[in-house]
């Protein structure tokens, strides 16, 4: 039971921060509810969608009798005009990594993007027969477009990344504890080589036509972040190696454990890839 509990905790850790991260990134629905003069009204708007699918914006049922909407959008980095589409009763199927969901409300579709990290700005305006208010005041909301991944190719990327935060934090763990380190920390960078710098480029080769839009290319923060991690675990694995001190060799596992969790607290896809519509190219990074 012993030699079991500290995967057990890292796994959870894991998971923890995995849902985290998933839910505070971008491209993640954005939900809520928002107070008008005739009762509060629930919303689902995507954020993020495959091309050859409309972009589904919505308001939940029951949605007060007297309440009306529309859509307000444009394309990111364009020169269009804002264009406006008004929001009607339907129901309105999600998809999101594999799962679905039908949701009745009133709502609108936009035309899908054909370019690859394509994005539209829009806001939602909603009018309770007091005048029409932003859901988001003065913030627009983003929506990216990307080219579908094969979702085995997906899975193993996932999985992977999975084992090599689990890995660091069971290193970092045995590290409190002072127990070896060593191997824990090379099978941590092995799995972190494969799952963000193998594994990661195909995915984004597949979704947004890049391998890779990090240092020294572009500023994407999802490859930035990892080549901090990695840095951070060969110097704790170098220091394993020659270090006599434990306490040395201990610090540098658990500094790098936490450059890991720090990495995972950064929200997925912060500056991603970006169509610029007024260059005719795509432009940043792929997240």
């Amino acid at each position: 039971m012993k030699r079991i509990l500290p995967w057990v905790v890292a796994a959870a850790l894991t998971l923890a921060c995995f849902a985290f991260q998933n839910r505070t990134g971008p491209t993640y629905p954005l939900v809520g509810s928002f107070p008008t003069s005739r009762g509060d009204v629930a919303f689902k708007f995507l954020r993020s969608e495959e091309i050859g699918k409309g972009l589904q914006i919505m308001l939940r049922d029951p949605v007060p009798p007297g309440v009306s909407a529309k859509v307000r959008w444009r394309r990111y980095k364009s020169n269009d005009g804002w264009s406006e589409t008004p929001m009607n009763p339907g129901t309105f199927r999600f998809s999101r990594r594999g799962t679905a969901e039908e949701v009745r409300g009133v709502g609108a579709t936009l035309p899908s993007l054909p370019e690859r990290a394509g994005k539209y700005e829009y806001q939602v305006l909603v009018d309770d027969g007091n005048g029409s208010r932003s859901v988001t005041g003065d913030r627009p909301i983003y929506a990216r477009y990307k080219a579908p991944v094969p979702h085995a190719v997906l899975l193993v990327h996932i999985l992977v990344v999975f084992l090599s935060m689990m890995l660091a934090l069971r290193t970092g763990i045995a590290a409190l504890a002072g127990g070896e380190v060593r191997g824990l920390a090379w099978a941590t960078i092995g799995s972190l080589v494969l799952g963000a710098f193998v594994l990661g480029p195909i995915v984004q080769k597949y979704a947004f036509g890049v391998y890779w839009s990090g240092w020294p290319f572009g500023y994407d923060w999802t490859d930035n972040k990892v080549l901090v991690e990695l840095a951070a675990w060969l110097l704790a694995a170098v220091t394993v190696s020659l270090a006599r001190n434990p306490r040395i060799v201990r610090g540098a596992v658990i500094a790098a454990t936490a450059v890991t969790l720090a990495v995972y607290f950064i929200p997925h896809s912060i500056f991603g890839s970006e169509y610029d519509y007024t260059r005719g190219s795509g432009h940043g990074t792929a997240g």
